[in-house]
């Protein structure tokens, strides 16, 4: 049931993106046709932000104090000395162990 709602679901977008574009593409066409299309680029001589005031913004957004990142830091060092302790311990598991080489036996080796 739910493959089929799926399906359903990507059909019905589809169709309604296909719709979209087709009207987008028709209502470009009706306007490269007019007499519009031919007279340039509109002027447009008013702003889009009338007023602006940012002294005013800073009033209404919530003062914040300062983001403390000592703890990411710290676990970040801790992350990476956690590797490089994995990949040095790694590296010693297939080193050959002295006393079992002097044993004839062959070095453990852990994964």
């Amino acid at each position: 049931m739910f493959v089929l709602k799926a399906i359903a679901a990507v059909c019905l977008g589809f169709a309604l993106f296909s719709a979209l574009q087709a009207v987008g593409v028709h209502a470009l066409q009706e306007y490269i046709k007019s007499v519009n299309a031919n007279a340039g680029l509109p002027v447009m001589n008013t702003p889009v932000v009338t007023s602006f005031d940012a002294d005013a913004l800073k009033k209404i957004l919530p003062k914040c104090g300062p983001i403390d990142t000592t703890e990411g830091q710290r676990l970040a060092v801790e992350g990476a000395a956690r590797r490089i302790d994995l990949q040095i311990r790694n590296t010693q598991s297939y080193m050959p162990c002295r006393a079992a080489s002097a044993c004839g036996e062959r070095p453990k080796r852990h994964h």
